[in-house]
């Protein structure tokens, strides 16, 4: 009787547990090293990890799309418009990233933001973001090519890809 109170608390407190964890999947320490995984990924070429860095559809409708002001009244989007409206965006932004800056042999300078920082209730926006790279002859350029930056619980992860 005693092994199964004890086998029943241990799953219970491995799911409860489990719903507290708080680390995102495929989610960064620092802005720093979303930058260095985008050019990372641009100089591969693969736009399946460029996809991997922002946030999923689970993570944007269960807790970002809410707190935004577009998501009630008096717009009411639904929610599977608002994420396919992202997401196709992010798509097309991803393949002309690719074409454009894809095995081009960048070198990550640094990721900066030049808006102010969006708060909401469980997470923040760093928004205006800029990546700084130099290319393959030394020359270093600014690309406006990511959207926001979330950051929740210290863990960074991109919302989206610009246009």
């Amino acid at each position: 009787m005693i092994w199964r109170i004890s086998l029943i608390y241990l799953l219970l407190t491995s799911i409860l547990l489990g719903c507290e964890h708080k680390e995102w999947k495929n989610s960064f320490n620092s802005p720093t090293e979303i930058g260095r995984a985008v050019v990372e990924a641009l100089n591969q070429g693969d736009s399946g990890e460029l996809h991997q860095l922002r946030v999923s559809r689970k993570e944007y409708l269960s807790w970002i799309w809410p707190a935004f002001p577009a998501s009630g009244p008096p717009h009411n989007y639904p929610e599977d418009f608002a994420w396919s409206n992202l997401d196709t965006k992010s798509s097309r932004a991803v393949r002309r990233l690719v074409k454009n800056y894809g095995e081009n042999n960048l070198t990550f300078v640094k990721l900066g933001f030049e808006q102010k920082t969006e708060e909401y209730k469980d997470f923040k926006l760093l928004r205006g973001t800029v990546l700084s790279i130099t290319n393959k002859t030394g020359q270093k350029k600014t690309l406006k090519i990511l959207g926001s930056v979330v950051e929740k619980d210290g863990r960074y992860k991109l919302l989206s890809y610009k246009e």
